[in-house]
């Protein structure tokens, strides 16, 4: 059905999109991302609310790795997953559509690794 296979090339479309615009961050602003995330969290937690701030800046610093790792590796995974889907959709094997599916993801995150080369350490405004 052709209308599958456009909605799924648009999706995965829209997740390359999506991971050119994280990749594009200076990896301060990227970590602030990350922080004012886990700090949200931290501040609807019972208990852990009332601690003092420096105990929560402890955790954000524990946690950030942690979290952006776990972000790094599901965006990855519904790329994946995008992508067998989308094989699923034309005649090939079981084997065919995991080999396809590893392969481009894997072309992918290299593509985006050297595209992050040319992206600043830090923030835009950092000499």
């Amino acid at each position: 059905m052709k209308s599958k296979k456009t909605i799924f090339l648009t999706l995965i479309l829209i997740w390359m999109i999506i991971i050119f615009c994280f990749s594009h961050q200076a990896r301060d602003a990227s970590s602030a991302t990350s922080g004012k995330t886990i700090r949200t969290i931290l501040d609807i937690t019972p208990g852990i609310s009332k601690l003092p701030e420096e105990q929560k800046e402890e955790i954000v610093e524990f946690l950030q790795p942690i979290v952006r790792k776990l972000a790094h590796f599901t965006i990855y995974a519904i790329g994946g997953v995008l992508m067998i889907l989308c094989f699923n959709e034309y005649n090939l094997s079981d084997g065919k559509r995991l080999i396809l599916s590893g392969a481009l993801g894997c072309i992918y995150s290299m593509t985006d690794e050297i595209h992050q080369l040319f992206i600043p350490r830090k923030g835009w405004n950092d000499n």
